[in-house]
């Protein structure tokens, strides 16, 4: 078990239609957001009119609201100006574009929430478009870790207001995190968890009480939330791919071969799972058609293998018609992208192609739903980083740097964002970098080390 767990990081036919009638329940509206060049944004602080909740409520709410603002990869929120406070505090939410001030401060954007009784009026200025449109109210609970929620939710609103495209600020995370064993400290215990894209509201959803790692989402159908995911557990002692929903219930095995199934990277299509095994006596390259209603389609069959070669990492393409993975046939891991092949087709005649040039040491590709990049992490010279490489220009950029491992990116629905973990000698956390904003922006704490970081797609 020691081994594989650490090839998983290094390398980074039995689902009942019951269990996937709990997995997809809540209908979305189901659209990407595009990325942009980073504009200023007002945001007038909240204010209470005979409303239900004092000020220092409202004031973490509004907090919530900025750091949602400042992570969305086209705005930046301008810090407080007293003249522009005053002028919109005096003003209307209807006369804001009124105000000449904006434009003499520069700014593209000014959002202004009031609050009254226990709801939350919006109002979205578009400065050079003088464009304002205001939301109907929304309702405030007073439970913060539920009202934090609506105020993501309005930070997408705003983003579709202004750009035409849903943000990820309603989006979720899942990741394994690993703690030291309660009743024997010599031992741990890996679990999965789900966090709101900021780092709150964080829930366990496995209790294997064994060691559990690589989740990822489920793909939802049309005009769904993703209600399920996949995972690896090793609760009978070899790893094997399980699926669980995400309200509870027993997870099932989904591919039933002998020996080591590990790292599961399920199509956006829902109708397959690309994964590693080493039933062959070798960790080579699996797939499996499936369906989300009776499971596994026929047998599971091998789509690549090299002599003395370990492969790990797949990730299939949005399209559903290529994957890449990694392998160290050549010598050091690197990452190949192939067509996949289908039953019974010769593996003599199926040849991947290096896509990853510049490092010795590549791991953990996961590719951006919208097609056009692979990330992965890298070792250069130090410790490993997160790299993007666009499949058109056929570059390789680097977007972290630093102290630390950052391992394992996942992409945001929107194919700006990335989530990864980075560690050190003492702990493990999870981040955010976005394309337009390569500062990275901790969102875990606290006891555990999160690992392998799952974004909830659309």
């Amino acid at each position: 078990m020691i081994f594989l767990f650490r090839f998983t990081c290094m390398l980074c036919p039995f689902v009942f239609s019951g269990l996937f009638a709990a997995i997809e329940e809540e209908p979305t509206v189901v659209e990407l957001a595009t990325g942009s060049s980073l504009e200023p944004l007002y945001l007038l602080p909240i204010e209470g009119r005979a409303s239900h909740f004092d000020q220092t409520y409202l004031d973490k709410l509004e907090e919530v609201l900025a750091f949602d603002l400042n992570h969305n990869g086209v705005t930046l929120v301008v810090q407080a100006l007293a003249d522009c406070d005053q002028a919109g505090r005096s003003t209307p939410p209807a006369q804001l574009a009124s105000i000449d001030l904006w434009k003499r401060r520069h700014l593209s954007y000014v959002v202004k929430l009031e609050a009254e009784e226990q709801s939350l009026a919006v109002a979205i200025l578009d400065v050079q478009k003088k464009a304002l449109k205001t939301s109907a109210p929304l309702t405030l609970s007073g439970n913060f870790a539920v009202d934090r929620r609506t105020i993501h939710r309005t930070a997408d609103l705003i983003h579709r207001t202004l750009f035409g495209a849903d943000g990820i600020a309603s989006t979720h995370l899942l990741y394994a995190m690993t703690v030291k064993n309660s009743l024997d400290s010599s031992k741990w215990i890996s679990e999965i968890w789900e966090i709101d894209y900021d780092g709150a509201n964080a829930r366990q959803l496995t209790h294997d009480n064994s060691f559990s790692i690589t989740p990822v989402y489920l793909p939802p159908k049309p005009g769904f939330k993703p209600g399920g995911f996949l995972y690896v557990s090793y609760q009978q002692g070899e790893p094997k791919i399980y699926l669980s929903t995400l309200k509870g219930g027993k997870p099932q095995r989904i591919i039933s071969l002998l020996g080591n199934q590990f790292m599961p990277s399920i199509s956006r299509q829902r109708d397959a799972v690309a994964f590693i095994s080493d039933v062959t006596g070798n960790p080579d390259l699996f797939f499996q058609p499936f369906s989300p209603e009776q499971g596994a389609q026929g047998k599971p069959y091998q789509i690549f293998s090299a002599k003395q070669a370990t492969q790990g990492s797949p990730t299939i393409s949005p399209d559903g018609k290529q994957v890449a993975f990694v392998s160290n046939k050549d010598g050091s891991p690197k990452i190949y992208v192939m067509p996949i092949p289908d039953p019974g087709v010769s593996l003599r005649g199926v040849h991947p192609t290096l896509i990853t040039k510049r490092n010795r040491e590549n791991s953990a590709p996961a590719w951006s739903p919208d097609g056009s990049k692979i990330a992965y992490c890298a070792r250069g010279n130090g410790d490993r980083q997160i790299w993007v490489y666009d499949l058109k220009s056929k570059k390789e950029t680097q977007v972290t740097e630093g102290p630390g491992n950052k391992e394992n990116p996942s992409w945001a629905p929107n194919s700006l964002h990335l989530v990864y973990n980075s560690s050190d000698q003492n702990n493990g956390d999870l981040f955010l970098i976005n394309l337009n904003q390569p500062e990275p922006t901790q969102i875990t704490a606290g006891k555990g080390e999160k690992r392998f970081p799952s974004w909830e797609p659309r």
